[in-house]
C-alpha cells in the first residue's frame, strides 16, 4: 500500500491528537512510518498553515510548563528544547522568556529545600556534593546552585 498524502495527514492528526509536537518529530515519525519526503512536506506545510503546528508556540509553552511546575533551570529545559528539534536560537529565547530576574534562583532554591527534606544525612559534605548533583542535572548554573547551597546548607 503506497503512503499518500491522505493517510500521512491523519496519522499526523492522531499524534496531534495526543500532544502536540514539533516539525522535527512529526517529520521523524513520518519517515519511521515509510513515507516520502514530499508526502512528508506537503503534510507539515499543511499542518502549518493550518495552526497544528507551530515550533514557536511549543517552545514558549514547553519552557513555561517545565520552569513552572517541574521547576528545572535554563540548561535542561534549553537541552530538552534542542532535542525535540527546536533551533538554538528559538530554544534560546523561550528559555530566556521563562526566566525573569530571581526565577532561576527561586526554583533551585525550592527544589534544594524540598531534596532536604527528604534526603539530608547528618554527613555535610556528602549532603552537599548531592544537593549540588542534584540541581546541576536539573539545568542549573554553577553559580546559582553555590549560593543556594550556601543558603539552605548552613
Amino acid at each position: 500500500m503506497e503512503k499518500t498524502r491522505k493517510h500521512g495527514r491523519q496519522y499526523v492528526l492522531r499524534l496531534l491528537a495526543i500532544r502536540d509536537r514539533t516539525e522535527a518529530e512529526l517529520k521523524e515519525k513520518l519517515r519511521k512510518k515509510g513515507f516520502n519526503e514530499e508526502v512528508i512536506t506537503c503534510v507539515i506545510t499543511e499542518m502549518q498553515q493550518l495552526g497544528y503546528v507551530d515550533d514557536t508556540r511549543y517552545a514558549m509553552h514547553f519552557a513555561k510548563v517545565r520552569a513552572t511546575y517541574d521547576k528545572l533551570g535554563p540548561g535542561r529545559i534549553l537541552l530538552e528544547l534542542k532535542k525535540r528539534g527546536i533551533p538554538k536560537d528559538l530554544a534560546e529565547t523561550a528559555t530566556r522568556s521563562v526566566f525573569p530576574e530571581g526565577k532561576e534562583e527561586a526554583n533551585a532554591f525550592d527544589l534544594a529545600t524540598r531534596w532536604i527534606a527528604r534526603n539530608c544525612t547528618d554527613e555535610k559534605d556528602k549532603s552537599k556534593r548531592r544537593l549540588y548533583g542534584y540541581l546541576a542535572r536539573r539545568g542549573f548554573t554553577p553559580n546559582v546552585i553555590m549560593d543556594t547551597l550556601s543558603k539552605v546548607l548552613k
